[in-house]
């Protein structure tokens, strides 16, 4: 079982025991988080933070002791004013005694660490049905909201959008905290679901795609746009010796789950719009653009 923490909400409750008089650090804080990948996503969510008086984004600053950004229409002196006001003495745009300062002793759940360890302990073996064709599933977003597409290729293109609130931002090999919910309420038994994303090419061998098939016993395959990991020996990815993938074009091919890697790619080659993806791409960025804004000025 997959617990999906909301990385939004942990965020947040860490960042508003930053006291008056303190400051952290994004790395610190993606530390909190459980992982410190997670460093960019911290200024993103600072970015966003839609109660500034109550949430103190301002408190957070570079390792060094230098301000960093901030989203404020005076922008770092406004960050600079509130940081004054807090009894901090900031020189030449940096923090003085900035390690005595530094606040550190928080209370963590260190969601982005308990979700991995709960991530080992899928078993990925097996095959599953997938004889009814292909679908391929991608998602837009417009904030936070995720508009997710599943096209299915058979005489006639057919679809079904899914519309959900994610619960974190990007952040690089946790793809599936963001996406994961929209795409398995659009997966389909018996169909071989294509899934914008990596599978078993990731860190932990357990990209979005995978962790989806395995939660839901479909067959999946990840297709990705960049690579993460692994290395590339002509048009075939190895990750410690391992085949995990191979690259079609300018597109990376992985074993989600429940169908073997070689017989994914003949099937996605076969169906012959590869990449597949583009269809659900195409039709969730039309229905962000068009048709979600007018259903929120409703």
């Amino acid at each position: 079982m997959i617990e999906i923490p909301n990385i939004y909400k942990e965020f947040y409750s860490l960042l508003a025991q930053i006291p008056e008089g303190a400051v952290s650090t994004y790395g610190d804080m993606a530390i909190q988080l459980g992982d410190i990948v997670s460093a960019r996503a911290v200024g993103e969510m600072l970015s966003e933070n839609e109660h500034p008086d109550l949430l103190p984004c301002y408190r957070v600053v570079m390792s060094d002791g230098t301000l960093g950004g901030y989203t404020h229409p005076n922008g770092t002196a406004e960050k600079a004013r509130r940081l004054r006001r807090d009894g901090i003495t900031i020189s030449n745009g940096k923090i003085e005694n900035f390690e005595k300062i530094r606040f550190k002793d928080f209370r963590s759940n260190f969601p982005l660490k308990r979700y991995r360890d709960q991530v080992r302990k899928i078993k990925l073996d097996g095959t599953v049905d997938h004889s009814a064709g292909v679908r391929s599933i991608d998602i837009s977003y417009s904030g936070r909201i995720g508009v997710g597409v599943a096209v299915n290729f058979e005489k006639e293109l057919s679809y079904e959008i899914e519309v959900k609130e994610a619960r974190s931002p990007y952040i690089p090999n946790y793809l599936y905290l963001r996406e994961g919910e929209i795409y398995e309420s659009l997966v389909a038994k018996g169909k071989i679901n294509v899934i914008d994303g990596n599978g078993v090419l990731h860190r932990d061998g357990r990209g979005v795609a995978t962790l989806v098939g395995a939660k839901k016993k479909v067959a999946t395959v990840g297709l990705a746009k960049s690579l993460l990991t692994g290395e590339e020996r002509g048009n075939e990815i190895f990750i410690g010796g391992k085949k995990v993938g191979e690259r079609i074009g300018k597109y990376f091919v992985s074993k989600g789950f429940g169908i073997d890697l070689r017989e994914a790619v003949n099937a996605l080659i076969k169906e012959g719009n590869f990449p597949q993806t583009k269809f659900a791409d195409r039709l969730s960025r039309r229905y962000k653009d068009e048709i979600l804004p007018v259903k929120h000025s409703l």
